[in-house]
């Protein structure tokens, strides 16, 4: 068995289900146990390390497309964004600027919190 399939089925294990007890003090001194089940999904390209639950996406092809909307796509991927470039005052309004280059490549899978960093120019 692979080392990753091992990692996903360990996470899957660790992760499957999470019993909640809930005590719950009654005016007359009873106590009801309220029994919770939490489902959690584990995506096929996530990976553990010793309990910690590591989720890798792909990077998104952001190049032609203007900074503020490069920017929000790297937001909703989970990722960090580098802007070089903007000349000789910086970047001042995001969407007078296209991305002209992006490291890593599209569809590279990063864990999610990486860095993408990205070249702009004006149109």
């Amino acid at each position: 068995m692979s080392r990753s399939a091992v990692a996903i089925g360990t996470a899957c294990g660790f992760l499957a289900g999470v019993l909640l007890i809930v005590a719950i003090g009654g005016g007359s001194g009873d106590t009801k146990t309220v029994t919770q089940w939490h489902t959690v999904t584990v995506v096929s390209n996530t990976i553990t390390n010793g309990g910690t639950v590591i989720v890798r996406t792909a990077v998104p092809d952001l190049v032609g497309q203007r900074l503020d909307v490069a920017k929000d796509r790297i937001k909703r991927a989970g990722f960090d964004a580098d802007v070089q470039g903007g000349g000789t005052f910086g970047i001042i309004v995001d969407s007078n600027w296209q991305v002209v280059d992006q490291d890593p490549g599209p569809g590279v899978q990063l864990e999610q919190g990486s860095t993408v960093h990205i070249r702009v120019e004006k149109p």
